[in-house]
């Protein structure tokens, strides 16, 4: 077991202080369900040095010295200041509940700038290195003359440990219950109490980054709520005191509490929150009302907003999460880097959701739009190949739009990071692998609940949206029209590059080649592995016997040719994807700098190794099928 004393603050109380000790230096193992840690060898993650550690904050501050530099130079005023800080790891606690991967990234200011009463149950080494990598941010918007923003979500989860020692502050439990293992609760901030916290934090913040003016939370989701929010995901619930209290009241009140913090601190700062539920689908529960929304922001000054919503006045408000360097990983992630549509970029129609750089605002007409479309290609790239740097643009929101089909959370993402579709073996039996040939992706699964549903490769977080035969030809239908996309955003990136005139370019535009050559891969193993699994769930539930003696002449059934065909092309195509990332000298897929950094959310850096494995364990497990299927005798 590997100690990590280091993490574990001086001042926590003697109990917390050895159940975070454990989940800290269990991290490696933090995902292996209940009954499965015995047989599962620890694999100790290699230390970061200080001087590795520092570095890679000198490299991320480098690189938001450069966007700060190129926001100014295009005339935005903010950055977010809150994309990429280190993920709060600790919060694994227990290691085996994979729950608060959903918020690990999303950095609370509560639990970087802590206030006193938090302090003793916050991991202040993280904490530390965090306010100073904001601080170091916020001193480059100062030296650019630039404001920032923060985005994040709240009310956050706290720790147990913290209401265990302040149980009036107990609000309303926030974890998703076929997603967690234990319950989380996020403070009730219709305690004085709580609001009084959040302000002396805001005032630990702003002594050190005055410039941060903008704050933009998700709530009801990742661990976040309101008490008595309809919407929260164990249902309807938080501190029996303060259920009576209008919803308006207790969400303005929050938002409002940040504004006396400023005046509080005397520093003249006029502050903006912007509030924004999670979009409800159409089997949710909205969290607030058309009611609600239309109360609270009679309640609000200009310049806050709920749901976009502006208050006194109910306006459309200017503000909203993201912004310059807002961050989020994209519709094509684990993949990096795609060029994406700029800003304002809309296309005929009024299509959703730019890749990556936005859709909002853009030029008043479809023509002026496509002119200032252009007028930024050939900025990019030169005349010669301005258009097929606009069709490239157009081929990423082209299939963006067809994946949208898919999109109960960004496919990629859920599939091949939460559900480990990239790393992991297709085989007949699932259950039967031994420790070794599965202990490197298990312990990643987002499955809180069974080994059944975590050897389910259509299982995606407890959810079955790709289950079964119907489900399986359409998810079909959207990678087949989506991958010829991608296909002409690749070749035109060649083009591009064919038509360089220095060798920067022609890098560049080669590097985007192989990265849609890459989600390209990905979409394939996608909807390799949501085939087979519903051949894998039809033959099981067939309860077929294979013939020990086939007589000559059996041919082989065709759902084993599909089967083994399907997990023939799986293999074909991570070796093709290992030979993309292995040839770039840049990044093609994310992966965490050490193997401490990979959890649920993020690759490990030994992903090559973990292709490896898998293409090795699928080729150790051929005769498996011969289990379910008659062997042909031709």
């Amino acid at each position: 077991m590997v100690s990590l004393p280091a993490l574990v603050p001086a001042s926590m109380p003697a109990a917390r202080k050895m159940a975070v000790s454990g989940a800290l230096a269990l991290l490696a193992l933090a995902l292996i369900p209940p009954g499965h840690a015995a047989s599962a060898p620890a694999r100790p993650a290699p230390a970061t040095s200080a001087a590795t550690e520092a570095d890679r904050d000198a490299a991320s501050l480098a690189d938001f010295e450069k966007e700060a530099a190129s926001a100014k130079e295009r005339g935005i005023a903010r950055l977010a200041v809150t994309t990429g800080l280190p993920p709060a790891l600790w919060q694994f606690d227990p290691p085996d509940d994979p729950y608060p991967a959903w918020y690990v990234g999303q950095q609370s200011f509560l639990k970087i700038f802590t206030p006193k009463e938090l302090q003793p149950y916050v991991d202040q080494v993280w904490a530390k290195r965090t306010a100073h990598l904001v601080e170091e941010r916020c001193r480059i918007l100062r030296k650019y003359g630039l404001k920032g923003q923060w985005n994040s979500d709240e009310p956050q989860q706290l720790p147990e440990a913290f209401f265990q020692a302040y149980p009036k502050l107990r609000g309303p439990r926030v974890d998703q219950p076929n997603r967690s293992r234990v319950a989380r609760f996020a403070p009730c901030v219709d305690q004085p109490e709580t609001l009084q916290m959040y302000r002396d934090a805001l005032k630990a913040l702003w002594a050190k980054c005055p410039e941060i003016d903008s704050f933009s939370f998700l709530t009801s989701d990742s661990g976040s709520g309101f008490c008595w929010v309809p919407g929260l995901y164990p249902g309807i619930n938080g501190h029996s005191d303060c259920k009576d209290r209008p919803m308006e009241e207790r969400v303005a009140g929050f938002m409002k509490n940040f504004q006396t913090a400023a005046d509080e601190a005397g520093i003249g700062l006029k502050v903006s929150v912007n509030i924004n539920p999670i979009g409800p689908r159409q089997w949710m529960t909205p969290s607030f009302s058309e009611e609600v929304i239309q109360a609270t922001v009679k309640l609000l000054p200009a310049g806050m907003s709920i749901s976009g919503r502006e208050g006194p006045d109910g306006r459309r408000s200017a503000g909203g999460r993201g912004g310059a360097g807002g961050g989020g990983n994209g519709p094509f992630y684990p993949v990096v880097g795609l060029p994406a549509m700029p800003a304002g970029g809309g296309r005929t129609g009024g299509r959703g959701g730019g890749a990556g750089g936005g859709r909002g605002g853009g030029a008043p007409n479809e023509v002026e739009r496509v002119t200032a479309q252009r007028a930024t290609a050939v900025e990019q790239v030169g005349e010669d190949s301005a258009d097929d740097l606009m069709a490239i643009w157009n081929s990423v929101l082209d299939a963006q739009t067809r994946l949208s089909a898919l999109d109960f959370g960004a496919m990629l993402r859920f599939g091949h990071v939460l559900t480990r579709w990239i790393n992991r073996p297709m085989v007949p039996f699932p259950d039967e692998l031994k420790p070794e040939e599965k202990d490197y992706y298990r312990k990643y699964l987002f499955q809180a609940r069974s080994e059944q549903q975590a050897e389910d490769l259509a299982d995606v977080q407890g959810m079955l949206m790709y289950k079964g035969w119907g489900a399986k030809m359409l998810f079909q239908r959207v990678i087949e029209t989506t991958v010829p996309d991608l296909r002409s955003a690749q070749a035109a990136a060649l083009r591009i590059a064919g038509r360089a005139k220095d060798e920067k370019q022609r890098h560049e535009w080669q590097l985007h080649a192989v990265r849609f050559d890459a989600a390209v891969c990905l979409l394939n193993s996608a909807d390799n592995m949501v085939a087979f699994q519903a051949h894998l769930d039809r033959v099981h539930e067939l309860g077929l016997k294979p013939e020990y003696n086939p007589p000559l002449g059996v041919k082989s059934d065709w759902a084993r040719t599909d089967m083994m065909e399907t997990a023939r092309k799986e293999i074909d195509n991570t070796v093709h994807l290992m030979e993309l990332i292995r040839g770039s000298d840049e990044p093609v897929i994310d992966m965490a700098p050490t193997q401490a950094e990979e959890y649920v959310m993020r690759l490990g850096p030994d992903l090559l190794a973990q292709l490896q494995r898998k293409i090795d364990t699928m080729n150790a497990h051929w005769r498996d099928y011969d289990r379910i299927f008659t062997v042909p005798n031709p």
